[in-house]
């Protein structure tokens, strides 16, 4: 499909007018379209979960931590910083936001830690699927850096990628479900502070 309104429409129909090769597997599209019904309701599901989650894990994060609060309060905190557009590069997701959805970021979002121990530990109690795919309807999350540049962790953490990020997809579980979740890998993360201290 293209749009007819863009610059290069009668260009790129011609080329795939000469070229395209229809390899469509029947039952695959059958399934496409039966799939593609209730996409949009299930991307705002997903949007909600995420931007809950991403709220919790803002509370538990040492960057958004109030600096008048006692020290105590926030000793065990070890996410340094949750990557959720709402709060970087907000200005960019604007430019490209969908018209209507103000409250919609994405399932997508990064995590950094204060140490290896506290990242492996999150990872590790984090009872949802692992794996490098991302944008399912269930929760998928992966150790990114390790994945995407392991052989070149030096050359990733010159432009900050740290090798402890954990990349989140958040998916369609029921939301009580969703913060257990997350709860109990904060938890086991925290624990890693308390461990060292």
């Amino acid at each position: 499909m293209l749009n007819p309104n863009l610059r290069h429409y009668r260009a790129l129909k011609a080329h795939l007018q000469e070229n395209f090769t229809d390899e469509w597997y029947g039952p695959d599209a059958v399934v496409m379209e039966r799939n593609s019904r209730d996409f949009a309701s299930r991307v705002d599901a997903i949007n909600v979960n995420a931007r809950a989650v991403c709220h919790y894990l803002r509370s538990r994060c040492l960057s958004f931590q109030d600096p008048g609060a006692p020290p105590s309060s926030t000793s065990a905190f070890v996410i340094k910083k949750v990557f959720y557009p709402e709060w970087v590069t907000r200005e960019n997701y604007d430019i490209c936001r969908r018209p209507g959805k103000d409250d919609n970021f994405g399932p997508l979002f990064s995590l950094t830690f204060v140490s290896l121990a506290a990242s492996a530990a999150f990872y590790d109690a984090l009872p949802c699927a692992k794996g490098p795919s991302l944008g399912t309807n269930f929760t998928l999350t992966c150790p990114y850096t390790l994945l995407a540049h392991y052989f070149e962790l030096e050359w990733a953490a010159q432009y900050e990628v740290e090798e402890g990020l954990v990349r989140v997809s958040v998916g369609m579980e029921c939301m009580e479900v969703l913060m257990g979740w997350f709860e109990k890998a904060v938890e086991a993360a925290e624990s890693t502070a308390l461990e060292t201290a």
